[in-house]
């Protein structure tokens, strides 16, 4: 039923909440959108450097999408044709952080940043009662201006993306911040608004190039039920006032009318209990993040890559299991991870780099200690190893 009411009424007004923090400067800024056919218009906008005035130039009454960026925000360039930049895309835990990503033939560029970031934001904006459907992360939906724009350098916030032929090839830091201003037909717009619009763009038209984590909530849909609501209240408004002076056929109508807003009620209900439920799953899931220890500052595929990278070319590493499994799991039983702990095994034809391999690991920062599980000979001759290292 919800599908077919959002076609009837869908939400044609947002807010995007921009965030730009860096180490000692912030910047906060909004731009509300209108959708009016096939036509994106600027309603109004409006910038801020501190958080305690944010929330006074948010209007609480339109659905918000967040745009988080700056400290925090890591971007990169994933070339296919590269094979370690593929080593490491496969890499990628996306159960602990949130990305935003573009995608081209050539390539895929990805902003992502820890979870926490974001729902630090989150929590702070539904505390104050914003309705929050969407995130995004980074700044790379400001390709869908590149055409408009047409430039080979449009700086997004303060990030440079660098074009050819209206195609995104690659992206440099602003070592200073800059205000710069683009026109689009009527509009201007600065560097800090250029991507909250294309976020709005994406919002409307939801391009396959641009992908990201999914908002985890029913947020949307509430919006819609929100304006369904509304819209029966004034209904009903009108209709109460109509009745006064209305016959016994007119009073038979609308107590059939009052039966359908019974059975959207009963249905709503439905639906909340769908959202308590939503909010529960998600409390267990950051319950199990903060119990194996995933909130620390470097990336599981970070400790993969520094083992990796370290071995010579006489040892062959066959498994590298990273927070192992304690035992086997079996049905609704839970999950114990032994956090901070990366099984290595492999094989070697030469002791002496083994050895000397070790002396490598040992030094590696994030280290605490390690220990020779295994050490056998194969029937080849070859010396088959088995190493448990404790992360610090």
């Amino acid at each position: 039923m919800l599908p077919f009411l959002s076609k009837i009424i869908a939400i044609d007004r947002i807010q995007i909440v921009g965030i730009c923090q860096d180490t000692d400067k912030e910047k906060y800024t909004v731009l509300s959108l209108k959708k009016d056919k096939n036509e994106l218009k600027i309603v109004n906008s409006a910038t801020t450097e501190t958080k305690n005035e944010l929330l006074s130039i948010v209007d609480t009454k339109l659905p918000v999408i967040l745009v988080v960026d700056g400290k925090g925000v890591l971007n990169k360039k994933i070339d296919f044709s590269n094979e370690t930049d593929l080593a490491w895309q496969k890499n990628i835990d996306y159960n602990s952080i949130y990305h935003t990503s573009y995608k081209t033939d050539q390539a895929l560029f990805i902003s992502f940043c820890r979870k926490n970031i974001v729902e630090e934001w989150i929590s702070y904006l539904q505390t104050a009662k914003i309705a929050l459907i969407d995130f995004y992360i980074g700044n790379f939906p400001t390709v869908l201006l590149a055409e408009q724009i047409n430039q080979t350098v449009i700086l997004a916030n303060e990030t440079e993306l660098e074009f050819e032929n209206n195609l995104l090839i690659g992206f440099k830091k602003q070592l200073e911040s800059q205000n710069k201003n683009y026109h689009l037909g009527d509009n201007t717009l600065s560097n800090y608004l250029l991507p909250l619009y294309a976020v709005g763009i994406q919002f409307f038209i939801n391009t396959e190039s641009i992908s990201k984590s999914e908002f985890e909530t029913n947020a949307g849909e509430e919006q819609i039920y929100k304006k369904i609501f509304s819209a029966i209240g004034i209904t009903m408004l009108v209709g109460f006032l109509v009745a006064l002076t209305a016959s016994y056929f007119g009073i038979q109508y609308y107590s059939s009318k009052n039966a359908e807003l019974n059975i959207q009620n009963v249905y709503s209900n439905k639906v909340y209990q769908q959202i308590l439920e939503l909010e529960k799953q998600k409390k267990d899931k950051e319950g199990i993040i903060r119990d194996v220890g995933l909130l620390s500052d470097k990336f599981l595929s970070f400790y993969s890559y520094e083992l990796a990278a370290s071995v010579p070319s006489s040892i062959a590493l066959t498994d590298i299991d990273v927070y192992p499994v304690v035992k086997e799991v079996k049905n609704k039983e839970k999950v114990e991870i032994e956090a901070k702990t990366i099984i290595v095994k492999g094989v070697t034809v030469d002791e002496d780099d083994f050895n000397d391999w070790l002396r490598t690991i040992k030094k590696l920062e994030w280290l605490q200690k390690f220990e020779i599980e295994a050490l056998k000979k194969d029937k080849r001759n070859n010396t088959q190893f088995t190493i448990a290292i404790w992360v610090k």
